[in-house]
């Protein structure tokens, strides 16, 4: 069954912001740049959020540099997706 995945993928956005800039940035950091909660940034990263603002979700692309689809990945578990 496919399903939206989100677990470790600002982790791995935030080292390809920094590999391309240089600029070191947390997760907790990540939230406040973006001005979201750094409760949404924690579970998104674990893969345990329910629910996302579409607003919340273009301040961190925005920051990231990313699109949404760099961060809710489709794909299938059983499958080894994403």
């Amino acid at each position: 069954m496919t399903e939206i995945f989100t677990t470790n993928r600002l982790t791995i956005l935030l080292g390809h912001l920094q590999a391309a800039t240089g600029q070191r940035l947390t997760l907790r950091g990540l939230a406040a740049q973006a001005g979201v909660p750094k409760d949404l940034v924690y579970r998104l990263d674990a893969g345990e959020a329910r629910y996302v603002e579409l607003a919340d979700l273009a301040s961190l692309c925005r920051v990231l540099r990313c699109t949404p689809s760099e961060i809710l990945v489709w794909g299938d578990p059983a499958r080894g997706e994403p």
